[in-house]
């Protein structure tokens, strides 16, 4: 059985209470829950080019679009680690020359085909790994996240996200639009 209440209630709330109530009140110092600020995003737009790879082009912007999406793009620091991809560059070399042992000329190739050592000055001159969810959109720097992808599409892609993000602060959520495809 509850007990009866033998004082009045306290009709003053405590100086502690006044003090929490004001920050949870004060955006600046509390950002969670209903009521949050919301940061506008930054529209970032990706343009066909005519010299791009029009099928790893859509391939491209299909999954940045369903990434912008689903709420996942955001503006991070690349912190990229060169060993990853050296890595997958070569098992996909190794495991490519091996189906042409004995001919030296087709290795040699697919050696430079995948090299990465390429002008990338229009589609087909080489392929590169792609971080399928970019790293400077908060994506991870991991071979699960990798596919193959033509040189000049990627690393023209790659810029014109990059040139945009310029001086947007880190945590921006980032809207992705296609022009051209």
């Amino acid at each position: 059985m509850a007990r009866a209440r033998t004082r009045a209630a306290r009709k003053t709330v405590s100086k502690g209470a006044k003090i929490i109530a004001g920050l949870i009140d004060n955006p600046r110092f509390f950002r969670a829950g209903k009521g949050a600020l919301k940061v506008k995003p930054k529209v970032v737009t990706i343009r066909f080019d005519p010299k791009m790879s029009k099928k790893d082009f859509r391939t491209k912007a299909d999954s940045l679009v369903r990434l912008s999406r689903e709420g996942k793009l955001r503006k991070t620091p690349v912190k990229r680690d060169p060993q990853i991809t050296r890595n997958y560059r070569g098992a996909t070399i190794r495991k490519l020359t091996g189906r042409h042992r004995g001919n030296r000329a087709e290795q040699r190739r697919i050696a430079q085909k995948f090299s990465g050592r390429t002008s990338a000055n229009r589609a087909g001159d080489g392929l590169d790994p792609d971080h399928v969810h970019e790293l400077q959109l908060g994506g991870r720097d991991h071979a699960d996240n990798l596919r193959w992808m033509d040189a000049y599409t990627n690393r023209t892609i790659g810029s014109q996200i990059a040139s945009q993000l310029r001086g947007v602060p880190d945590g921006t959520p980032v809207v992705i639009r296609v022009l051209g495809y």
